[in-house]
């Protein structure tokens, strides 16, 4: 009789974890997004600067070194230089305008050598070299 209670009492304690759902602590935060791969471009939607977005109309897009850009606009080297807080109002405007002439600087030189986007980081599965505009970008600012 003790065995059969005792078999009635564990089985369902060791079944358990079989139909339980993975806990997962509330204070993990949710998985980062994964780089879609599409037509062979391996890319996230949120490194495009201006130009397509979609992986699969890809064509000819061109890279640049986002930072690098940002901190040669006159709006980054004014925070650099009045020690401006980034999350200051001010600090996020200037963010905010520097990262619009980066935009604008991009687009331009995008159109004039017939790239159709620009991204921060993008590569292709095949190897492909992809354009690195960031020079001409940097001229304009």
């Amino acid at each position: 009789m003790k065995k059969l209670i005792l078999a009635l009492v564990l089985i369902p304690v060791l079944l358990l974890p079989c139909f339980a759902s993975p806990a997962r602590p509330e204070s993990a935060a949710a998985p980062a997004p994964r780089p879609l791969l599409l037509a062979g471009w391996v890319v996230d939607r949120a490194d495009n600067i201006c130009g397509l977005e979609d992986a699969k109309t890809l064509s000819k897009p061109a890279k640049v070194n986002y930072d690098a850009l940002l901190k040669a606009t006159p709006q980054y080297k004014k925070i650099k230089d009045n020690k401006i807080d980034p999350n200051s109002p001010e600090g996020i405007q200037l963010r905010q305008e520097a990262a619009n002439k980066v935009r604008d600087a991009c687009d331009k030189i995008r159109q004039q050598n017939g790239y159709c986007s620009v991204w921060k980081t993008i590569k292709h599965t095949d190897g492909r070299a992809v354009a690195d505009i960031t020079d001409l970008v940097k001229a304009l600012l």
